[in-house]
């Protein structure tokens, strides 16, 4: 067993000692407004745990995320400024899904480890308000047993590929990348509270306002 994977087993038995306060998780397809009602609920007062924020720092030169990377998959994923190219690492592990996998799994104990140890802080502070944990494959890595109650955020296709397109990505790449998680119907599914975003801010506030009332009411 890894630092890594000691650390999060670590941090797993604090939560479950401690269990002030209910689990909430965040999920959904990519592209699907996540990050949008994670900021709704932060105006409302929740403590926002977000993995990709965190990934993204592990990433940075210098972490423990960065190495690792770097090392698997060579300099050639860098920029000039020795960054990690996200976009040019997105192309080569949303073609491959063994490399997928193996960035997956450098990169998702360390997240684990780290998210896990921002819920265990939050709740030994004795916070009033809640935590919600934003994790895009929660399903895919098997997080949801973790949580009290999970809600997803979900749009139609043609509205996903849309915003990837914006965000730079061809047609092709963004079907790539929305192939490579569950389906925004079976998250759906499995979830407890779904948010539909189907483009309107004004009525994705409302769903996020009526999440909010309804996991206050259980935490």
């Amino acid at each position: 067993m890894n630092e890594a994977q000691c650390l999060s087993e670590k941090n797993n038995r604090t939560v479950n000692h401690l269990r002030k306060i209910k689990r909430f998780g965040l999920t959904g397809g990519i592209a699907a407004g996540k990050s949008t009602v994670a900021g709704f609920l932060s105006d409302k007062g929740w403590k926002i745990i977000d993995t990709d924020v965190i990934a993204r720092d592990l990433c940075e030169i210098g972490k423990e995320g960065y190495k690792n990377v770097v090392d698997v998959f060579g300099v050639k994923i860098l920029k000039q400024n020795r960054s990690i190219d996200r976009v040019a690492l997105g192309k080569i592990v949303f073609k491959n899904s063994d490399k997928r996998k193996l960035l997956n799994s450098i990169l998702h104990p360390l997240v684990r480890a780290k998210w896990i140890d921002q819920f265990a802080r939050h709740e030994a502070e004795d916070h009033s308000g809640p935590a919600v944990v934003v994790i895009p494959l929660m399903f895919e890595t098997g997080m949801n047993e973790w949580f009290d109650s999970i809600g997803c955020v979900a749009c139609p296709l043609e509205i996903q590929i849309t915003r990837l397109m914006d965000r730079g990505l061809s047609k092709e790449e963004a079907h790539l990348r929305i192939e490579a998680q569950w389906s925004v119907t079976e998250k759906m599914k499995q979830s407890d509270k779904v948010i539909w975003n189907i483009g309107s801010l004004e009525l994705l506030k409302m769903q996020t306002e009526q999440l909010n009332s309804s996991w206050l009411s259980r935490a």
